[in-house]
């Protein structure tokens, strides 16, 4: 017999829990791209960890690596729990704790704000890396000039869309995780060639301090924590399983890079004179195995990691945002996107953010205030996965809470190692956003309301649209021309000073026009993608409103013919029912009566008999006349049949009102098993055998099942089409089989009920007829749809009955069959309504 199936509109394995509806637009191949990014920002701790540490940086490295990975796969479980909650872990931890919404709101919005900082970091480097090419050459650019460019570049395409940043992130990132897992892999294998010795822990010699220890662990979750931003893009994407399956991917390379990278600078680029400084570390490690290509390789590393950071930061920042506005932890306006993915008061604000950064001008110090915010939501984090430790989708909730005790000891001592005013102005910063949010949301000015954002950005997205293309065609021609001219005098500058340059500046040149032109790409092409893409989209919107309009028709068809059915049928069934019970209940209870009275006049005659045994003539003839022995004997046998009679009389009465229900419209808790053995009762005389046939057996496997609610007559009305189908599914099976071969192989219908859930019932009805043909067992549900011959079958029994039992119900109803197998219906119903829904 075949099995249930459970089936949604979701993949399998997700739980619909939140509001949040955001267009899924991105490809799977995008949001994988977004996800390993974390894996660069290895580069940006690990020479500062290892110059101060020393060969103690392992002990940052390897439980950071391994906590890393326990994260991801932490954050795909609450993954497939909220699938719809954009931004990740910060908005996975606001519904892991809805009862702080204080506190959850501080530890996502400290997660926001280190992800700004992510922007005016990587500009400032590339701007300083530059500069530093530039300088030997004689060439001067201004600075500020240089790091506004490098921050806003990636909000000009982040405003395209999603998938225009998207585009630009997988442009770079293929070939920079690729070199990176080269540079830990062959680096590696270096290295344990050149040694004598191979240990990945640090020499027992070397002194290890707690202090340095929590200072750069702090430092470093910057990076061995950052490998989930796929869980950011879950909520827009087309294959979310697929997102979070790149959790799994990111943990699994953790290891080789955090441990196998660091265990290679520390083996391969041991000089103390190279302090943090990522290109020269890298530059000095890389020598060893990549040689005369070394310089190349690592300055592409450098250079894509800033480059990358920046974009996957555009497309996080403002999904947070996003989330938090939806749940109500931050203004409305935030909660505004369009169906193109473009966030734009949360772009606005990151870009505000971001440049107030980059008017800070310390690296130093803008890592270590973010790192703090950063730091704290992840305590945030194990702490609710503690609190929630009961449910399903938490590992580990015992480890969750040690990590949560040794987290605040590392905030508090690294906090402290790294500079008692960034410690605090770190924990600080949180509040100060959600107190300028508080005082927006007061501000009585439109601006905050997305009832006026909205028009505008519609508006803005149509005059693009409209006078964009003269302006499109002329900034790529700029930059093409542009580009020529400083490949070919920066090859010139190059050539006659290479020996004075450890970068490469071509590699630089190369890159940031690269990233240029895919940028101008992506905001010049994907406007015109959008445009036909939306006029599709109106005109598919047009065809399947008419298609829904004649739906809607035809199911109002339905239901009233339906209801005109329901209303007919239960009518004469309950009146017929009525008129019956009245007299036969009469009879029933006269019977009894009868029954007791002949049962005396009986022991009358007997005591007569016994005292006057010799009757005279004319009462022994009229004795032998009516047979009076046989009377007695016969006469209490009758009138036992006459009640055994009434009393199936009855039971028929009582099944005809149990199903037609006329006085149960609305919803009640019933026995479902009551309401098949009435359909049952009724059914009996199309069972029972006749001249054509033996009779059909009816097996009941009956679980122990709750009192389920339900519309009770609507639900017989399912048991007994489903029943009745059933029923001529078999008969006509049996027209081509002889009476001895049904004897021999009977006819048989299965009704199979079970609790398959804490909250669900299960009812399967299952035949061993003729089966259903592939070719229209997809159609069998269709309204007015019959294989049965014309005056035989209307076509609307299976499809009343799906209605009854998905849009009435809240339940599903299923066929699963193939032929010369039989059929099986099953029937899955909530134990208890949510809510009355009209049919």
């Amino acid at each position: 017999m075949l099995q249930s199936l459970n089936t949604g509109s979701s993949e399998p394995g997700l739980s619909n829990s939140s509001p949040t509806q955001l267009p899924r637009n991105l490809s799977l191949v995008e949001t994988w791209g977004f996800g390993l990014t974390g894996l660069l920002l290895w580069m940006g701790v690990a020479p500062g960890t290892q110059a101060e540490l020393g060969s103690q940086a392992m002990w940052v490295w390897i439980p950071g690596a391994i906590i890393g990975v326990l994260i991801n796969l932490q954050v795909r479980a609450l993954g497939r729990r909220f699938p719809d909650v954009a931004g990740g872990t910060p908005n996975y931890v606001t519904h892991l704790l809805k009862d702080y919404p204080k506190l959850t709101s501080y530890a996502a919005i400290g997660y926001f704000i280190s992800w700004v900082a992510v922007l005016p970091i990587n500009a400032i480097i590339l701007s300083d890396l530059i500069t530093a090419i530039l300088e030997p050459l004689g060439i001067g650019l201004p600075e500020i000039v240089l790091r506004i460019g490098f921050t806003v570049l990636a909000f000009i395409v982040a405003f395209s869309g999603s998938h225009a940043l998207g585009t630009l992130h997988l442009v770079f990132l293929l070939p920079a995780v690729g070199f990176l897992l080269t540079f830990c892999l062959q680096g590696s294998h270096a290295a344990i060639a050149s040694s004598t010795t191979f240990s990945l822990l640090p020499d027992s010699g070397s002194t290890f301090s707690f202090q340095g220890w929590a200072k750069w662990y702090l430092s470093g979750t910057y990076a061995f924590y950052a490998c989930e931003t796929a869980s950011v893009f879950v909520a827009d994407s087309k294959r979310p399983i697929g997102t979070l399956q790149s959790l799994l991917v990111a943990a699994g390379l953790i290891p080789i890079v955090y441990v196998g990278g660091s265990w290679v600078l520390l083996h391969l680029a041991p000089e103390p004179d190279l302090g943090n400084n990522t290109f020269l570390s890298l530059l000095a490690a890389a020598k060893s195995f990549w040689g005369q290509s070394a310089s190349s390789l690592v300055t592409f590393l450098v250079v894509s990691n800033s480059l990358l950071s920046c974009a996957t930061a555009v497309a996080i920042c403002p999904r947070i945002l996003y989330q938090l506005s939806r749940d109500h932890h931050l203004s409305p306006i935030f909660g505004v996107t369009s169906r193109q993915g473009v966030f734009a008061p949360g772009l606005l604000l990151t870009l505000i953010l971001s440049l107030v950064w980059l008017v800070w001008d310390d690296v130093h110090q803008i890592v270590m205030i973010t790192g703090v915010s950063w730091f704290v939501c992840f305590i945030v984090l194990h702490w609710g996965l503690w609190q929630q430790r009961h449910h399903v989708n938490v590992f580990f909730p015992w480890l969750s809470l040690g990590l949560c005790v040794v987290e605040c000891l590392v905030l508090i001592v690294g906090g402290l190692a790294w500079g008692l005013p960034n410690l605090l102005v770190g924990l600080l910063l949180p509040i100060a956003l959600m107190i300028i949010d508080r005082l927006i949301r007061k501000i009585p000015y439109p601006l905050q309301l997305p009832q006026w954002f909205n028009p505008l950005q519609r508006d803005r997205q149509q005059k693009t649209l409209r006078g964009f293309i003269a302006l499109q065609v002329f900034v790529l021609i700029l930059f093409i021309c542009g580009a020529t001219i400083l490949s070919w005098s920066g090859s010139t500058l190059v050539d006659r000073s290479a020996a004075t340059l450890s970068a490469d500046p071509l590699v630089v040149l190369i890159l940031v026009l690269s990233f240029i032109g895919v940028a101008i790409a992506c905001w010049t092409i994907f406007p015109q993608i959008v445009a036909v893409n939306e006029a599709r989209q109106r005109a598919e919107q047009l065809s399947g409103n008419l298609q829904q309009t004649l739906q809607e028709l035809q199911r109002t068809q339905l239901k009233m013919v339906q209801q005109e059915k329901m209303s007919g049928l239960g009518q004469l069934v309950a009146g017929v029912a009525h008129e019956i019970n009245n007299p036969v209940s009469f009879i029933h209870g006269n019977v009894a009566y009868a029954q007791s009275y002949v049962e005396g006049l009986l022991k009358f005659i007997e005591l007569y008999q016994k005292h006057y045994p010799d009757p005279n003539v004319e009462i022994k003839t009229e004795a032998e006349k009516i047979d009076l022995e046989f009377l007695q004997k016969d006469l209490p046998k009758l009138l036992n049949s006459m009640q055994v009679g009434t009393e199936r009389i009855l039971d028929i009465v009582l099944s005809l009102r149990t199903f037609s229900r006329t006085d149960e419209a609305d919803v009640k808790a019933v026995d479902i098993h009551s309401g098949i053995n009435s359909t049952l009762m009724i059914l009996q005389h199309r069972l029972k055998a006749n001249t054509q046939r033996p009779e059909i057996i009816v097996v009941k496997n009956y679980d122990s099942l709750p009192m389920v609610e339900c519309y009770p007559g609507q639900l017989n009305q399912v048991f007994m089409n489903i029943l009745s189908n059933a029923i001529d599914a078999l008969d006509e099976a049996n027209a081509t089989r002889s009476y001895q071969e049904i004897t021999a192989n009977p006819n048989c219908i299965t009704i199979r009920t079970s609790v398959v859930a804490s909250d669900w019932i299960q009812v399967a009805i299952a035949d061993n007829g003729p089966g259903i043909p592939d070719a229209i067992k997809n159609r069998i549900f269709d309204p007015f749809f019959t294989t049965k011959s014309v005056g035989k079958g209307t076509g609307m029994g299976l499809s009343i009955s799906y209605q009854i039992i998905v849009e009435k119900h809240g339940g599903k109803l299923e066929c699963f069959s193939n032929p010369n197998q039989g059929t099986e219906f099953v029937i899955e119903l909530p134990i208890q309504q949510q809510g009355a829904k009209s049919v």
